[in-house]
Formats: structure tokens, sequence, C-alpha cells
């Protein structure tokens, strides 16, 4: 199959219920990362997969859904982004501006001294 073949949904989806596809595909990561919900209130979380629209981390801590955050990401700096859902430690959040995978260092060829 195709990766970038149009997704369908699943056979047990609720016909209730829009089904949509996401926007942008998503970059598995396993990166640290600083969470900041105002200037005094940090968390360290570890963000799972990213892309242009949002992304999705381990939080140890509860994080308000619909709260704007702000997560570091190096090659872009401090990006913000609105906390969209949370179930147990993993929260996905969606960023207010998208942003460019290529400047984000997460995404690029890791050169390892060996």
């Amino acid at each position: 199959m195709d990766a970038r073949a149009t997704p369908t949904p699943p056979d047990d989806l609720d016909p209730a219920i829009e089904y949509k596809p996401r926007r942008a595909s998503r970059l598995a990561v396993d990166e640290a990362a600083r969470l900041s919900r105002s200037a005094t209130y940090h968390v360290e979380v570890n963000v799972r997969n990213v892309s242009p629209c949002g992304f999705m981390a381990e939080c140890p801590e509860a994080v308000g859904i619909g709260s704007y955050v702000m997560l570091d990401i190096p090659g872009l700096g401090r990006v913000q982004a609105q906390v969209r859902w949370q179930v147990g430690p993993r929260i996905g959040g969606m960023f207010t501006d998208p942003i460019s995978l290529s400047r984000c260092e997460w995404t690029g060829e890791r050169k390892d001294g060996a």
C-alpha cells in the first residue's frame, strides 16, 4: 500500500461521527523538550511525534485541555500550541501557526561521532 494513500475510516466507526483524516503526516521522534504554560511553569516532556500542524508527547503532569502552551523545539525556538487532548500521560497539541519541519533539528540527519 502506498504510504501516501488517502486514509479510510475504521470499519467500526460510528456513522454519526464525521471522519477527518489528519492534515499532515507525523514524523516519529523520541526527544526531550520543555513545555511551558506560563513564565513560571515548565515541565519536561518527551515528544513522540511531530508534524507541521502539531505534536504528541508524554507529559508527567496534567495539562488543561484547551490551554495554550509553548514547546521549545531545537532549531525553531519556543512554538505556541493549544493542548487538544490528554489521555493518561500523553498529550496532543496543535501549533497555532504551522512549523517548518526542515528547520526542526529533530528531523535532520544526525551525525554521530562513531
